[in-house]
């Protein structure tokens, strides 16, 4: 038989070298990749629903029952400071209007008559009682006064009169209406919540978490999605078990570019932490030889026979132990008989 190739391989106890040139490779088909390195396994799937946290909202209540007569935002959209967000009407929202304009009116003279009774008071005019009863009357507007505020700042929305009974409700920050009416014609309830604006970066995912990996996750983990996309991170896990559905749960804050809704749910992996460093090498990499795991990392001159301690088998990569290995690491993934018979000293024609 007429040799094409007798591939040079020299095998030795101490270093498990094998050289072998570019072109040989090439010749028997010996292909390499990159490990990876990874300080984490995903755990998962969980399931998730989305919600918007109240830190930093705001939420918009009246003291007063109101109606919904238009909507100009709808709820999840981002509104700006200022922006009208509906409108509303409230017959006794317009008459706290009538009596509030009354008793700034009153104050304000009342205000000039005790500022003309001090000037007489002093020029000895009238009497000290005299212009007292005058500084008493003041205090006892300006307090009905900031009560009947008090109706609208309660609110914490900008209302602003309209026409007859209607009202603007304008925001007062920018950020995005987590609740709202859904349709004209609802009811507001008296100090009722009917409007919530938070910031853009506010929506969280409460996701439910089996008891028995309760233990594997952490504040601070990183959340993907399915897909294996950044989603955002752990802040708090529940220290209970919730007995109606036998779960915790662990809420991540999500990143403010994410395209998921309130009230809607999703898949999530959650990462666990390992206490070392694993290398994540391509399945068709690693080989028995005497009983031992190995695969073989390539060198200047050729490769190097690596053994290795699996720690889990993936459906396309394996992990092992760090020992041997680094991020830039190139392991044989094609071709692996060709250098297990040259490991042995075999030659090939």
């Amino acid at each position: 038989m007429k040799k094409s190739l007798l591939l040079l391989m020299i095998a030795t106890a101490a270093m498990a070298q094998i050289t072998i040139s570019e072109a040989q490779m090439k010749k028997m088909g010996i292909t390499v990749e990159q490990v990876r390195m990874i300080q984490s396994e995903a755990m998962g799937p969980f399931i998730g629903t989305f919600d918007y946290s109240d830190k930093g909202a705001k939420n918009y209540s009246l003291s007063s029952e109101a109606t919904v007569s238009e909507l100009m935002k709808q709820m999840g959209d981002n509104v700006k400071k200022g922006e009208v967000i509906c409108t509303i009407a409230s017959s006794e929202l317009l008459a706290s209007s009538y009596e509030l304009n009354d008793l700034r009116n009153r104050l304000r003279l009342a205000q000039e008559y005790a500022q003309k009774d001090h000037t007489l008071y002093k020029d000895g005019v009238i009497s000290l009682r005299e212009s007292q009863k005058s500084s008493l009357d003041v205090m006892s507007l300006k307090s009905k006064v900031a009560e009947i505020e008090n109706r609208f700042i309660f609110s914490g929305a900008d209302i602003r009169p309209k026409n007859g009974m209607m009202f603007t409700i304008r925001a007062r920050q920018s950020g995005i209406l987590a609740h709202a009416p859904l349709k004209a014609g609802e009811k507001v309830e008296p100090f009722v919540p009917y409007l919530k604006i938070v910031s853009g970066n506010a929506l969280s995912a409460y996701i439910k978490i089996p008891p028995k990996m309760i233990g594997s996750i952490y504040k601070g983990a990183l959340v993907s999605d399915k897909t294996g996309v950044e989603a955002g991170r752990i802040t708090a896990i529940s220290s209970s078990v919730d007995v109606m559905n036998n779960s915790a749960t662990a809420i991540a804050v999500l990143n403010s570019n994410n395209h998921y809704r309130a009230g809607t749910s999703g898949e999530f992996y959650i990462a666990s932490v390992q206490m070392d460093k694993w290398m994540l090498l391509p399945r068709s990499s690693v080989t028995k030889y005497k009983k031992n795991d190995i695969c073989f990392i390539k060198t200047a001159g050729g490769f190097k026979a690596q053994p290795i301690q699996i720690q889990k088998i993936y459906k396309e990569h394996i992990a092992v132990k760090s020992e041997g290995l680094n991020a830039t690491s190139m392991v044989a993934s094609d071709g692996i008989i060709t250098l297990k018979g040259a490991l042995s000293g075999l030659g090939f024609e």
